[in-house]
């Protein structure tokens, strides 16, 4: 049986997921250029990974 902190943990990568793809959503807008590509692409990458981890292990419990 799982630890009380682990029934936790995909609630915590969803919102963690969803903030990193909003952030890199922002980051991706046109009027801040002073940001690389490379580093909004990353953000979003990580935030959708931890995305579908998160939705994974959701769907493995139920």
């Amino acid at each position: 049986m799982a630890s009380p902190e682990a029934k936790f943990a995909p609630v915590g990568a969803l919102r963690g997921g969803l903030v990193l793809v909003v952030l890199g959503a922002l980051m991706a807008w046109d009027p801040v250029d002073s940001i690389p590509e490379w580093a909004w692409v990353a953000t979003v990458s990580l935030g959708l990974l931890l995305l579908a981890v998160a939705l994974g292990i959701r769907t493995l419990r139920a």
